[in-house]
């Protein structure tokens, strides 16, 4: 999937090597990929409505214009910009995870892509601008957190504007950095599997496998040879992979850790000498920074050492051996399943850099309750009163037939 897909990424298989460990990956992969649509979804989606509606007409109208109700208070200066990233993170998440059922049917079906190019080309350029976005949000997010505890806050309209401003560079940036993905991805059909699946095998349906592939043919120039030119595609291969292992966790992770140990030493001195209280509260938000660093590099370092070290093969400064390489071909759909599994935690983890997240979703789901309760009672009151209206009416008729039959007997 764009710069994170596994068999594309690995070397070149050698002939004498058995890749039939691949098999197994059919049955848990899919699942693993479906397990993390199902959580990401509901989880980011939560995220969106807790910081979006929170603060919009939408909880005014779920309250009833109930003024006895307290009323969420507008976001701060200082949150402003913490809370503009996480909603970026979240819409990231929230993109990425609603392609994952299409690489699910993927795998399930031996890496046979029926989807079309469109689909391959717009879900590869989602994986990879998930990766950039929630990255440069981690990373902007920690930068921000820094800036607000040692220093002082901006005024509200200038937390506004920085706000748009990073979260605009942070979605600029990714999306150009993604790009090898959109122009790049394309469909190839062939014959058979690589070797690296099982000889002579065709796709469930039985025509030709259709790979959602890398085509680095369009970089290179046609005059070359062919022995030049798959090296120089392989090339082009290895230094995309390292491009988004720098630029897409490296630095980002360098970023990280100098806010975060830098924001530590300053916590510590700063509460050493202070009330109970800010002790608590210091080793509550060190918990939580420890929990964003570790479950961003947790998730993000078995996949990006596993296709560092792929691709310093292809570029042949580590050995190639047969071992090796079946090594990193078993272990690469894992690791991609962990760092999927980031979107998943991301919800739980970044949110919880604001305090107030957990009551602002407590308030919402009350909230959501009491409009579910008063539309039923409203929906039964309407229909008591249509069943008190019909009974009235049936009541009115049965006198006036009543009256008529009265009428005609006096008559006689």
């Amino acid at each position: 999937m764009s710069e994170l897909d596994w068999p594309l990424a690995s070397p070149s298989p050698l002939p004498q090597c058995d890749y039939g460990e691949w098999s197994a990956t059919r049955v848990l992969i899919p699942a693993i990929y479906l397990l993390a649509f199902i959580i990401g979804t509901f989880g980011n989606a939560f995220v969106l409505c807790a910081y979006l509606n929170c603060r919009g007409k939408w909880l005014w109208r779920i309250r009833g214009h109930n003024k006895s109700e307290p009323s969420y208070r507008p976001s701060t200066s200082s949150r402003s910009v913490t809370e503009s990233l996480i909603v970026s993170l979240a819409l990231a998440d929230l993109a990425f995870v609603t392609t994952l059922p299409l690489w699910a049917v993927y795998t399930a079906l031996d890496y046979h892509w029926p989807f079309g190019s469109f689909l391959c080309r717009v879900s590869s350029y989602l994986v990879a601008l998930n990766m950039y976005a929630s990255v440069f949000s981690l990373a902007g997010l920690s930068v921000e957190r820094y800036c607000v505890i040692k220093r002082r806050s901006p005024s509200k309209s200038l937390a506004t504007v920085r706000a748009w401003y990073i979260v605009g560079c942070v979605w600029i940036a990714a999306s150009i950095l993604a790009l090898p993905a959109l122009l790049l991805r394309t469909v190839q059909e062939v014959e058979e599997h690589s070797d690296w699946l099982d000889d002579g095998e065709h796709n469930k349906n039985g025509g030709p496998q259709c790979l959602c592939d890398m085509d680095y043919s369009i970089l290179v120039s046609l005059d070359l040879d062919p022995a030049t030119r798959e090296r120089a595609e392989v090339m082009w291969s290895a230094l995309l992979g390292l491009k988004s292992t720098v630029l897409g966790f490296l630095l980002p992770l360098i970023v990280l850790l100098l806010c975060y140990c830098s924001l530590a030493h300053f916590l510590s001195r700063h509460f050493r000498l202070g009330p109970q209280p800010d002790r608590q509260r210091q080793r509550k938000l060190l918990r939580v920074v420890i929990a964003l660093v570790l479950a961003f590099f947790l998730c993000w370092l078995p996949f990006h050492a596993n296709k560092t070290l792929s691709d310093l093969v292809e570029l042949d400064i580590l050995p190639y051996s047969c071992s090796f390489d079946r090594w990193l071909v078993a272990v690469h759909p894992y690791a991609i399943c962990l760092a999927y599994m980031n979107s998943c935690l991301n919800p739980l983890l970044y949110a919880c850099c604001d305090p107030a997240f957990r009551r602002r979703c407590k308030r919402a789901v009350k909230l959501v309750w009491r409009r579910r309760d008063r539309e039923s009672d409203e929906a039964g009151d309407r229909e008591t009163g249509t069943k008190v209206e019909l009974e009235e009416d049936k009541i009115v008729r049965n006198v006036a037939h009543n009256s008529q039959i009265g009428t005609e007997y006096c008559n006689i």
